[in-house]
């Protein structure tokens, strides 16, 4: 039961990123709050992991080499790349249509999955992606007719690529050592700061003195709570249950940022939206039958 448990904290706090970062948006460029959110998330692991007991190597005469190649990897894949082309393509399209083709990762995961180690999956499992899909495609049904025409192919094809990144990093998170999934992030996330702080102030000139006290607190968020510690949560998450499991987060995602606005900002709750969620929940359920 935790594992399903840990999959709704996990899709809560990614689904309540999109509104933070629309407001610090209006402050901040995409580039500078990619920046700012890692090195925010990175020092949260810091702190976390010097408060855990993090567990020592087994054999001091077969030492483990660190992975690093492994880290620039999934730094490049769940980090530098996909908060960028997030934010470059909202911009340009709906939340509704960018929501769905975020939608669209555990698609993606499964046929990386497929390709990169030649496993076989089920019929439920395949099953289930596709109707976890359909579920997402139900939340938005209302709007999909109105807003489609509005969307660039500039803004799609960013987040497009958005999708497949973070399946890469599902999928790339599997080999990462499992003995301590905070120093496990925390160095995935210092190695992502590294790169986007250079180019910050290359291609940018951020000025976070003049950022309100409000925008400073929403950045602080994102990069402790919905960067950090939802990376940590991802990554043991990822090594319990593989990585198709864990990318069902992002079907919640969506019904998550549609039912916090109809109990926080009182929004209308459509039957579609109940549908969609109702179908996402059967789909997880399909996902996990056993093998026969």
């Amino acid at each position: 039961m935790w594992k399903y448990v840990f999959l709704m904290v996990i899709s809560v706090m990614w689904g309540t990123q999109f509104f933070f970062a629309e407001r610090v948006l209006n402050d901040v460029t995409p580039l500078t709050l990619s920046a700012a959110r890692t090195t925010i998330g990175a020092v949260t692991l810091t702190v976390i992991a010097a408060f855990m007991k993090i567990p020592s190597r087994k054999k001091e005469n077969q030492p483990q080499r660190t992975p690093w190649l492994l880290y620039v990897s999934i730094a490049l894949f769940e980090a530098v790349l996909p908060f960028f082309l997030v934010a470059w393509g909202q911009v340009r399209v709906t939340s509704s249509i960018a929501s769905i083709i975020i939608g669209t990762t555990p698609i993606w995961t499964i046929l990386l999955v497929r390709i990169i180690s030649r496993k076989k999956w089920s019929f439920s499992q395949i099953s289930g992606v596709l109707l976890g899909f359909t579920g997402i495609v139900f939340v938005f049904l209302p709007s999909l007719s109105a807003e489609a025409g509005t969307s660039g192919i500039a803004g799609i094809s960013a987040l497009v690529g958005a999708a497949v990144c973070y399946a890469a990093a599902l999928v790339l998170l599997q080999y990462l050592p499992a003995a301590s999934a905070v120093t496990a992030m925390r160095n995935v996330l210092y190695i992502a700061a590294g790169i986007l702080i250079p180019l910050m102030f290359l291609m940018e000139n951020p000025d976070f003195t003049a950022l309100s006290a409000g925008a400073i607190r929403d950045l602080v968020i994102i990069g402790s709570v919905q960067t950090g510690m939802v990376y940590w949560f991802y990554n043991l998450l990822v090594h319990a249950e593989g990585a198709v499991f864990a990318s069902f987060s992002n079907y919640f995602i969506p019904p998550v940022g549609v039912l916090l606005g109809a109990v926080v900002l009182n929004e209308n709750l459509s039957i579609y939206v109940m549908l969609g969620l109702g179908i996402i929940l059967i789909s997880l359920l399909i996902s996990r039958m056993p093998k026969n």
